[in-house]
C-alpha cells in the first residue's frame, strides 16, 4: 500500500491555542466532602496519618449572617490514603471560621479568621480533639483575627491580612505561648502570607512588595531587611526553590499570574518569567498557593485545579500535570439555552458568541485553594474551596501515558483483535510475545466496550448488552464483572473521566444528548452534551488525565468538545458527514487530537490539538475500517485499517516509517481499536 503525505487546506470555524503538557498521570485516590455547599474549604496540613482542613464557611464567602454557617476545623485519618475518614470536628463555641489549619507534633493548631484566635488543640487522638488553649491578644499577644499562620521551630508566625506587621510568638510549651515581637514591614497594605526558608522570611504584601527577612536570630533579635521584591499588587503568597535562589510568587487578582524572581542577590531581585491561565491554556482566575517540594512546583490554581511543573530548571517551570479538583463547568447552562442547551452550536453566530462568553476568565473565586506535597508524591493532599479534601498521586507525573487502546497485554502496544458477534469469541494478537488468545466473551447484538476497569493498565475485554442495559467485564485483574447502566438505545462510551486510573461505565444517550458517567471513585453524573445523531468520541483533549466529553456532528462536520481541566470550550469544523471519526494522539504530545478517515478517497485527515496545526495522509481504501492505536509503543497514535474483503489489518508504525501487514479475523469481525464513535 502505498503511503504519502498530503497538504490540504481545511477551514474550520475556531480555533483554541493549547500550550504543551509534557506528561500527565495524575491519579485520585480519594476524596470527602463532608460539608456539601459552595465555599465551605480553606487551607489544608497534615503530619503522619493526621491531616487538618480549614473551613470558609457553608454557604456565604464573607461568613456573615447566621454564625451557624461557621463550621471551625476538620480533623481527618489518613491512615488509609484511599479510604480516608473524618474523625472529628474542633468545632467550638461560639462558632468560628478557622481559615488556618497547622498540625505538628500531633497538636493541631486552627486560626480564626472571626475574631477568636489560634486554638491550640491537642490531636494525639484525632477522634477526640481537646483544646490545650486560645493565643490571642491577651494570651500569647497573637492576633484575635487570623488569615494566615506558619509554624517554623519554636515560632507561631501570625498575620491578620488587615496590618503590614507579622507577629512572632514562641510555643516551645504550647500550653504557654510567649510573644516574641513584632516584624513591622514596609508594605503600604498589609501582609497576606509568608514563607520561611533558609532562615529567611518572605512576606507576601498586598501592596506589591515581598520583603525579605533574615530571622536567623528571630529569638533575640529584630530581623533585619535584606531585600525587596516588587512582586506586584496583591502578592498572594510565596515560595522559594528548595535551594533558595528563586521565588515562585503567586498574585490574587482577576486574570492574576505566577511570577519567577531570581532571588540570589535579595536585594537585587530579577523577574525571570510570568506565568498566567492564557499561557498555560486554562479558565481559571488566578492562582492562589505555590509549593515546591524537590523540584516540582505545585500550585493550587482555583477553578483549573493543581497545576504541577517540574523546576528542574528553576528560572523556568514546565508544566507537566494537573488535576481538576473543580468539576463545575463554565459552559453555559439550560437557563441560558432552553430546553435543547447545546442545539445552539448548529448557529456559527450563537456559537461564536457563546464560545466568547465561555472563554472570559471568571472573576469569582473557585476550585482548589491549597496543596500539601510533604507526605511523597503518592499522597498529596488538596483542598478545594467547594469539593472538599482530596488525595491524589502525583508519582507517575513524569511518566508518559499508558496506551489505553486495546493494549490487553499492557505492554503499551495496541493489540490487533477483534470481536467476532457470530460466536460471541473475542480474538487478541498480543504485541508483547506474538502470541494469539481466543477468548468467548459475549453474544451477538452485544456492543463491544473495551476499556481498563481495574486500573492495572490493562484493557480488559467487555461487551455492553443493548437488550438488558448490562455490561460484562473480564477483568485482568479483579475477574468478571457485571454492571446495569444504560437503555437499549444508549452507545456505550466508557473512559477514565474522574482521573483515578481506571475506566467508568458510562453512555451516551442519542435520544437526549446526555452524558450517564459512573465514576468510580467521584460518584454518579448526568451531563447534557450533544444531540440526536451526535458521534460521541471518547479523548483527554486537555492532557490531565481525564476523559472529555466530546461529540462530532456530521451534519455540520463540528466537533465540540468541553475539557474537563481547562473549561475551554472548543469547537472546530473538521470534517464532512461521510467521514468516520476517530480519537488519537497522533503528535504524541499528550494531548488526543480530532482526526477522520474519508472512505471516498482513503485519506486521514488529522487536526493537531496543541497548535492547531493539520496534516493529512492517504492510507485506506474505500472499504476499510480504521483501527487508530499505538501500535509500536512510541507514543503517537498509528494509522490503521483493518480490510474485511481481505481480512488484512494494514499499520503504519510511525516509529519506524514502516508499513505492518497481518493477516487476522474473518469478514464480519469487529475491531477493538475501532470500538468507540465510528
Amino acid at each position: 500500500m502505498k503511503f504519502k503525505q498530503i497538504l490540504i487546506l481545511l477551514l474550520f470555524s475556531l480555533v483554541f491555542l493549547v500550550p504543551s503538557v509534557t506528561a500527565q498521570n495524575i491519579t485520585l485516590r480519594s476524596r470527602l466532602d463532608p460539608l456539601p455547599g459552595k465555599n465551605a474549604y480553606s487551607d489544608i496540613y497534615a503530619e503522619g496519618n493526621i491531616a487538618v482542613l480549614g473551613t470558609y464557611c457553608k454557604d456565604s464567602i464573607g461568613c456573615t449572617g447566621d454564625p451557624n454557617q461557621l463550621q471551625g476545623g476538620l480533623i481527618f485519618d489518613i491512615s488509609n490514603p484511599n479510604n480516608p475518614v473524618l474523625a472529628s470536628r474542633y468545632h467550638p463555641s461560639p462558632n468560628q471560621q478557622m481559615l488556618e489549619a497547622l498540625v505538628k507534633n500531633k497538636i493541631g493548631y486552627f486560626g480564626s479568621g472571626t475574631g477568636g484566635g489560634v486554638h491550640v488543640v491537642n490531636l494525639n487522638d484525632p477522634y477526640n480533639p481537646v483544646l490545650i488553649t486560645i493565643i490571642n491578644a491577651t494570651n500569647g499577644g497573637g492576633y484575635n483575627t487570623i488569615h494566615e499562620i506558619l509554624i517554623e521551630g519554636n515560632f507561631l508566625y501570625e498575620t491578620d491580612s488587615r496590618t503590614p506587621v507579622i507577629k512572632v510568638i514562641n510555643i516551645s510549651n504550647p500550653a504557654s505561648p510567649v510573644f516574641v515581637r513584632n516584624i513591622t514591614t514596609g508594605d503600604s497594605r498589609f501582609i497576606h502570607a509568608v514563607h520561611i526558608a533558609g532562615g529567611r522570611l518572605f512576606c507576601s504584601g498586598w501592596g506589591g512588595t515581598t520583603e525579605i527577612y533574615d530571622i536567623s536570630n528571630v529569638g533575640t533579635q529584630q530581623p533585619p531587611l535584606i531585600g525587596t521584591v516588587n512582586s506586584g499588587s496583591n502578592s498572594h503568597s510565596s515560595w522559594t526553590s528548595e535551594d533558595g535562589k528563586y521565588l515562585y510568587n503567586a498574585r490574587e487578582l482577576f486574570n492574576g499570574d505566577l511570577r519567577v524572581y531570581d532571588i540570589q542577590n535579595p536585594a537585587n531581585p530579577v523577574l525571570v518569567k510570568t506565568i498566567n491561565a492564557d499561557s498555560l491554556g486554562i479558565n481559571a482566575i488566578c492562582p492562589h498557593n505555590p509549593v515546591v517540594k524537590g523540584n516540582l512546583l505545585y500550585v493550587a490554581w482555583y477553578q483549573a485545579g493543581l497545576q504541577v511543573f517540574d523546576i528542574s530548571n528553576p528560572a523556568n517551570p514546565v508544566r507537566i500535570g494537573q488535576f481538576d479538583t473543580y468539576p463545575e463547568a463554565f459552559a453555559p447552562s439550560e437557563e441560558n439555552f432552553g430546553n435543547d442547551a447545546w442545539d445552539v452550536f448548529c448557529g456559527y453566530m450563537d456559537l461564536k458568541e457563546t464560545i466568547a462568553r465561555t472563554n472570559a476568565i471568571p472573576s469569582n473565586y473557585g476550585g482548589n485553594w491549597s496543596v500539601f506535597p510533604f507526605l511523597g508524591e503518592d499522597k498529596v493532599i488538596l483542598g478545594d474551596l467547594t469539593y472538599g479534601f482530596y488525595i491524589v498521586d502525583v508519582s507517575k507525573v513524569r511518566n508518559t501515558v499508558l496506551n489505553k487502546v486495546a493494549d490487553f497485554d499492557g505492554d503499551k502496544r495496541t493489540d490487533v483483535s477483534q470481536f467476532r458477534p457470530s460466536n460471541g469469541v473475542w480474538y487478541i494478537e498480543n504485541s508483547s510475545n506474538s502470541s494469539n488468545n481466543a477468548i468467548q466473551f459475549g453474544t451477538n447484538g452485544d456492543v463491544r466496550a473495551p476499556a481498563d476497569y481495574d486500573g492495572d493498565g490493562k484493557v480488559d475485554i467487555a461487551v455492553y448488552r443493548p437488550t438488558e442495559g448490562l455490561w460484562y467485564v473480564l477483568a485482568s485483574t479483579e475477574g468478571f464483572k457485571v454492571y446495569q447502566f444504560g437503555l437499549s438505545t444508549d452507545v456505550p462510551v466508557p473512559a477514565d473521566y474522574d482521573g483515578d486510573g481506571t475506566s467508568d461505565v458510562a453512555v451516551f444517550r442519542p435520544s437526549t444528548g446526555i452524558w450517564y458517567i459512573q465514576q468510580s471513585n467521584q460518584g454518579f453524573s448526568a451531563i447534557k452534551w450533544g444531540v440526536n445523531g451526535d458521534k460521541p468520541q471518547v479523548g483527554d483533549f486537555d492532557a490531565d488525565g481525564k476523559s472529555d466529553l466530546t461529540v462530532f456532528r456530521p451534519s455540520t462536520g463540528i466537533w465540540y468538545t468541553y475539557p474537563s481541566t481547562t473549561s475551554i470550550m472548543r469547537a472546530v469544523q473538521f470534517g464532512v458527514a461521510s467521514d468516520i471519526p476517530t480519537v488519537g494522539d497522533f503528535d504524541g504530545d499528550k494531548f488526543a487530537d480530532v482526526a477522520v478517515f474519508r472512505p471516498s478517497n482513503g485519506t486521514w485527515y488529522v487536526l493537531r490539538t496543541a497548535n492547531n496545526s493539520f496534516f493529512a495522509a492517504q492510507f485506506g481504501v474505500s472499504g476499510d475500517i480504521p483501527t487508530a492505536g499505538d501500535y509500536d509503543g512510541d507514543g503517537k497514535t498509528d494509522f490503521a485499517v483493518f480490510r474485511p474483503s481481505s481480512t488484512l489489518w494494514y499499520v503504519y508504525n510511525t516509529g519506524s516509517s514502516s508499513v505492518r501487514v497481518v493477516p487476522f479475523g474473518i469478514e464480519g469481525d469487529m475491531p477493538a481499536p475501532s470500538s468507540f464513535g465510528q
